[in-house]
């Protein structure tokens, strides 16, 4: 059969190195290493999965290449001695078994790590210059500790070969010691390493040539911030200067990417980066590099990534969160069942769950990191189970009792599907969580899932099927507040004016709360072309404080710069009433302003009355997503996953055949 994109599934190659497609695994950090940074078992299954989704290359995460000084994280994979070789060689066993190419990343983190995973020792870099996130003051590296790292690398490559991988990538990129030493930001040296581009490329064209001749006659891909985004450090015109000197010293590929750690957004990009954005980026490095390049970076619909082979732009396209959210994704792509691929859309759970230290998991896709935990097991039977509430967690519940056996209504109140994630996606930058809800509707259209949507379940309804369980998903409801509005001033909530349910009315707009949605909603309704009020209790500027770091840092920073947004913290709103607000300060003074409409956005509470009652009546009932406690997108699917889970292992008899792939 032919594929459904041509120029992506064609052969490409890296040196002598035959890829069977066009499309490459990117390097995600996991948390899922040994201790002793060998590969778990854990990381292993991790990887297969994605290889055995159709990948033509995986490039397995940073590897550490000097341990403990060079590590970035804890636990993280490390290459820098000869016993680490056996793990890794079942590692490449592993993904040779599903027909995919093996590649190791060689890394050493320079200033961005802490002592807490360097041994307490100070980080290294090529100056003494802190980084701004990290905040660990760093020792300049010594020259002949330069000259040992360039041979450590070597030996990393050396030992990676011998390991079974096909290619080696150098990590040269997003602020670690090599792209540290290339930018002019953090290598403030005077001496021949330091200064001009020129100096500043030395010891990374010494690690380039290193690699080369540790690798023997494999590839040595280098990955490259093509722009930092920071004041003095790397930029594109520098980057076209430095790509074929990498490949004069022995790079056979660039995989071109962006930001440092004071970039993150740059880096990991957040869900209002559009797609493909980098994709002009890795176009000029091409240009004049003369080598195979990898673009990276929001590159979620299969349409975007054969355009950019098409088109010359880029010879290989690496996918990275998107592989987290569908490990199939290439071979839907290649069948052409574009609908079928679970999207990403760039939440950054994944991000948030290794700030926390963590495993990496998907806020979509509950098997992510988890690959070796038992699955749901199809052992429904036939059994009815109701499922009452449409939201993110509710539809994943129904479609994934349906694949396990069961007989599945699901209730929702209201006259569609997934007003949750309409709230999500509502505001500026976010309609990547369309995305998620269009595939989860479309999914429950084509399944055996009754829908009976318009009104609101009741425990006789759900009984009337005679459930050989329920959840219950029936989300939160707006935390009340004694305000009462006028026929000037309407009181309304944030949340409902985000769903639809709400229309915006005339005139300013008073917001009070100034969590996420409250935030969010400013921002929605300064679009409009509405002044905008944004009340906040606290006495300082902590804005949007639960929303993910770095959603929450272009967020903020948006507000503070929108002339039609005014933020006033330590107030609350008073009274309400011709055609005005009234703010009282901490002081009891008031303010009077006027306004139009105001809407509150001070949290909402779990909705869950309806689990006391079929659990009364004798059902087996799990309360699932903002029901049991109101979160994430993410927090409601693995909650579906973890009850449906729990369900089909219930005293199964063994004989009950695994569900490995998940219908959500």
């Amino acid at each position: 059969m032919d594929p459904a994109f041509p120029h992506l599934f064609s052969p490409g190659r890296l040196r002598n190195l035959e890829l069977p497609n066009r499309l490459v695994m990117a390097p995600m950090e996991s948390n899922m290493a040994a201790e002793d940074g060998s590969v778990s078992d854990a990381m292993l299954a991790y990887y297969a999965a994605r290889a055995a989704g159709g990948v033509g290359m995986v490039i397995v995460e940073y590897a550490c290449v000097d341990r403990p000084t060079g590590l970035g994280g804890a636990p993280q994979l490390g290459i820098d001695d000869d016993s680490l070789i056996a793990s890794h060689r079942r590692l490449t066993a592993a993904i040779a078994a599903h027909g995919a190419r093996s590649c190791l990343q060689l890394f050493h983190a320079g200033r961005q790590t802490l002592r807490r995973f360097t041994g307490g020792r100070a980080p290294v870099a090529a100056s003494a210059i802190a980084c701004r996130v990290y905040r660990e003051e760093p020792r300049a590296i010594t020259v002949p500790e330069i000259e040992e790292l360039v041979r450590k690398f070597g030996d990393a490559a050396a030992r990676a070969i011998a390991a079974g991988y096909d290619a080696v990538e150098i990590h040269g990129a997003h602020g670690y010691l090599i792209g540290g030493f290339l930018s002019g930001a953090a290598n403030r040296r005077t001496d021949a390493y330091g200064g001009s581009l020129e100096n500043r490329m030395r010891f990374p064209l010494a690690v380039v040539s290193a690699v080369r001749h540790g690798a023997g006659e494999a590839p040595v891909i280098v990955r490259l911030s093509a722009e930092e985004f920071i004041e003095g450090g790397t930029t594109l015109d520098e980057a076209e200067r430095i790509a074929p000197r990498l490949v004069a010293a022995g790079a056979d590929a660039l995989h071109v990417s962006t930001g440092t750690a004071e970039r993150m957004d740059r880096n990991v990009d957040p869900v209002s980066a559009p797609q493909g954005w980098r994709i002009p980026l890795a176009s000029r490095i091409r240009a004049v590099a003369g080598v195979p390049v990898l673009t990276v970076g929001v590159i979620r619909q299969p349409e975007i990534a054969e355009r950019a082979i098409a088109d010359g732009s880029a010879d290989f396209v690496a996918l990275g969160r998107a592989l987290l959210a569908d490990p199939q994704w290439p071979d839907k792509a290649r069948r052409g069942a574009v609908a079928d691929i679970r999207p990403c859309t760039s939440c950054n759970w994944c991000v948030d769950q290794l700030l926390a230290h963590k495993r990496l998991g998907c806020a979509e896709n509950p098997r992510a990191g988890r690959e070796t935990e038992p699955p749901i097991l199809r052992s429904g039977a036939g059994r009815a189970a109701a499922v009452v509430g449409g939201g993110p967690g509710g539809m994943v519940a129904a479609l994934l009792l349906q694949d396990a056996g069961f007989r599945v209504t699901l209730f929702e109140k209201a006259a569609t599907l997934g007003l949750g994630l309409v709230a999500s996606a509502t505001p500026p930058g976010k309609d990547k969580f369309f995305w998620y809800r269009d595939y989860l509707v479309r999914r429950l259209a084509d399944s055996g899932v009754e829908l009976r949507l318009g009104a609101a379940a009741t425990a006789d309804d759900v009984l009337a099927l005679r459930p050989a369980l329920a959840v219950v998903a029936t989300g939160a409801a707006n935390r009340a507040f004694p305000l009462a509005g006028s026929a000037s001033v309407p009181v309304g909530f944030a949340h409902d004016l985000l769903t639809g349910e709400t229309t915006l009315g005339n005139g300013p707009v008073v917001i009070a709360g100034s969590g996420e949605t409250g935030c969010e909603c400013a921002e929605h309704v300064a679009e409009s072309g509405r002044d905008v009020i944004l009340v906040s209790r606290s006495p300082e500027r902590r804005l949007a404080r639960r929303a993910q770091y770095v959603y929450r840092r272009q967020l903020v920073a948006r507000l503070e710069s929108n002339p039609r947004i005014r933020i006033e913290t330590g107030m609350q709103v008073a009274a309400v009433g011709d055609g005005r607000v009234v703010l009282r300060d901490q002081e009891g003074a008031d303010h009077s302003h006027a306004a139009g409409q105001v809407l509150l956005a001070l949290g909402r509470v779990p909705e869950n009355g309806l689990a006391d009652a079929l659990r009364a009546a004798g059902v087996p009932t799990h309360v699932i997503g903002d029901s049991r406690e109101v979160g994430r997108i993410g927090d409601a699917v693995h909650d579906a996953y973890a009850a449906v889970r729990s369900v089909t292992r219930a005293g199964g008899d063994g004989r009950a055949e695994p569900v490995l792939a998940l219908a959500c």
